[in-house]
């Protein structure tokens, strides 16, 4: 998840993009979230300042903790085709700052991701996609992701050897990945482009804490823009014990506590839920990407239903005001860590 305490800076980042009507979307957005906080209940004014569109929940990979992967996810599994995706995007367009392409799974699975941004492009809104790297294969598609108009990629690397990096990424290539890397990286010099901001995340575990200036040295050899060192999230006791770093100060636990509890106390609010919306390849509408198997479904885009009926319909209002009364009395946000400063990655502008 992209930390909204980011999103200003982001849209700063990449090309500087804003219009009247997003501009006054925005506020309008703002000032409902603060009133709801002021007056504890939904008001709700304008649309998503964000949008996260995920292109599928299929993943090449079998991560551990994560469901797409350890094969936990129930909902069922699919690709979004390129018409779905401009039915759920064109009716926000005017009014997003951002898009991102990504949930659940790899990405690139889906084929037109690259066709989906150059889209994006089209509307000038800004986009973020996340990888694995394993399907970046040759300098055409490095080329046609650097030609695409994204605006950001997350490249994601767990460990500085092949013996760490499958530890986690398990069913990966420790060599495709670098190899992919290298090919982006060296792609955005040959053709001299702005974009796109090129960020390699580093996800801190127990076997591979020790790594993390070996992290900083990769980043500085494939010249990547920005490296990000996030915490794991994990979702039981034996997750704990294999993976959560023996240095508290590289998680986002408390390990004192009894149970899995973050270091800080939940605040019964959400920026999430009036900044932005999530968009599941079938159409269905999630709060977040914390909802990874939409066991909070919130509506449905695909079926001739009107985007703004979702956003202001009972489902949506009512989830709104249960975390305004009581946030921690829902499942998902206990393993949250938005709102709560630092616990979810550092991010490092890298510099040679």
């Amino acid at each position: 998840m992209l930390s909204l305490k980011t999103l200003p800076q982001a849209i700063g980042r990449y090309y500087g993009i804003t219009t009247p009507r997003r501009g006054w979307n925005a506020a309008k957005v703002i000032t409902s979230y603060g009133l709801s906080n002021l007056f504890r209940r939904d008001i709700r004014f304008g649309r998503p300042m964000m949008l996260m569109v995920e292109p599928t929940n299929h993943c090449n990979l079998q991560c551990p903790l994560c469901p797409s992967g350890n094969g936990e996810m129930t909902r069922p599994r699919g690709i979004m085709p390129f018409e779905d995706f401009q039915r759920a995007f064109d009716p926000l367009a005017d009014d997003l700052l951002l898009l991102l392409l990504w949930n659940q799974g790899e990405p690139f699975i889906n084929r037109d991701l690259t066709r989906m941004v150059r889209h994006a492009a089209s509307r000038n809104v800004p986009t973020i996609t996340s990888t694995n790297v394993h399907y970046v294969r040759s300098d055409e598609e490095a080329e046609d992701i650097v030609t695409s108009g994204l605006s950001e990629l997350i490249l994601c690397l767990d460990g500085v050897d092949p013996e760490t990096y499958v530890k986690y990424r398990v069913g990966g290539d420790f060599d495709r990945v670098l190899d992919g890397i290298d090919r982006i990286t060296r792609a955005k010099r040959r053709l001299g482009t702005k974009g796109p901001l090129i960020h390699l995340q580093f996800i801190i575990m127990k076997h591979n804490e020790g790594q993390i200036e070996s992290a900083r040295d990769l980043a500085r050899r494939f010249g990547v823009d920005r490296l990000s060192l996030k915490t794991a999230q994990v979702y039981t006791d034996d997750d704990v014990d294999e993976f959560l770093p023996s240095d508290p100060s590289l998680s986002r636990y408390d390990y004192q506590a009894e149970g899995l509890k973050t270091k800080a106390r939940l605040k019964n609010t959400c920026r999430h839920l009036w900044y932005s919306t999530v968009i599941n390849w079938d159409g269905s509408v999630s709060p977040c990407c914390f909802d990874k198997d939409v066991h909070y479904g919130l509506g449905q885009t695909l079926d001739g239903t009107d985007f703004d009926d979702v956003w202001t319909g009972e489902r949506y209002t009512r989830f709104r005001n249960d975390i305004l009364e009581d946030r921690a009395a829902v499942p998902i946000c206990n393993n949250c860590s938005e709102g709560i400063k630092g616990l979810f990655y550092d991010i490092e502008d890298v510099t040679p």
